[in-house]
C-alpha cells in the first residue's frame, strides 16, 4: 500500500478504498476521509446539540474514535454506515452526559414576549424543509437525514440506527407523511402574515 498518491487520485477512490489504505497506516488517506465526512457528520449532529461547538466536538470525537478503531472496519461493508454508527453512539453518550449535568432551567422573566418581527422571521425559517424536519421525533429525523442527505440504503440505515429494515421503512414513511403535514401547516400560517405585510 502506498502513500504517494496525489490529492486528485485520492478524490477518485471510494471511501472503502481510502479506509483500506488508512488501515495500512496512510495518514493522507484518512485525511481524505476526514475531508469527505467531517461536514456530513456535522450536519447530522447539529440539530441534536444546543451549540455549534458541541457538534464540532462530537465530530472530532467521532473521527478520533474511527481512527482508533480503523482496524475493526470491514472494507466489504459501506464505510459511511460504519462511521455514522460511531457518530450516533457518540451523540447518545453526549446526550446522557448532558442529562446528568442538566440544571433546572431558569424561568422566563415576566413580560418577556417575543417581538412580532422575530416571530415572522422564525416562521419564514420554517420553510426550510430540514428545519421543519427537526420537529419530527428523533428517530424519524435520523432516518430521513441518512436516507436523503446521506443517500444511504434502508439496509445501511438499519445498521446505523440499530433497527430492523422494516422499522426503518416505517420511520421513513411516517417521517415523510408528518413532514408533508408540517410543511402544509407552515405555508398556511405564513400566507396571512405575508398578505398583511403587503396591505
Amino acid at each position: 500500500m502506498t502513500n504517494n498518491k496525489s490529492p486528485n487520485t485520492l478524490e477518485m477512490l471510494t471511501a472503502e478504498e481510502l479506509a483500506l489504505e488508512a488501515q495500512g497506516g496512510s495518514k493522507s488517506h484518512f485525511a481524505e476521509l476526514v475531508n469527505r465526512y467531517g461536514p456530513r457528520l456535522y450536519h447530522f449532529l447539529r440539530h441534536k446539540v444546543p451549540l455549534d461547538e458541541d457538534a464540532e466536538d462530537l465530530v472530532q470525537d467521532t473521527l478520533v474514535k474511527a481512527y482508533q478503531n480503523l482496524h475493526r472496519f470491514n472494507p466489504s461493508h459501506p464505510f459511511s454506515a460504519w462511521l455514522f454508527t460511531i457518530c450516533k453512539r457518540e451523540a447518545i453518550s453526549y446526550y446522557r452526559a448532558q442529562q446528568r449535568r442538566r440544571e433546572r432551567p431558569e424561568p422566563m422573566p415576566p413580560g418577556a414576549i417575543p417581538n412580532p418581527l422575530e416571530m415572522i422571521v422564525r416562521r419564514e425559517e420554517k420553510d426550510n424543509l430540514w428545519r421543519q424536519a427537526r420537529q419530527l421525533p428523533e428517530k424519524q429525523y435520523d432516518a430521513l437525514w441518512l436516507r436523503y442527505a446521506e443517500d444511504m440504503s434502508v439496509k445501511e440505515i438499519s445498521q446505523v440506527l440499530g433497527l430492523t429494515q422494516i422499522h426503518v421503512k416505517v420511520l421513513l414513511y411516517r417521517g415523510r407523511l408528518r413532514l408533508a403535514q408540517l410543511h402544509k401547516q407552515t405555508k398556511q400560517a405564513v400566507r396571512p402574515v405575508e398578505q398583511s405585510l403587503v396591505l
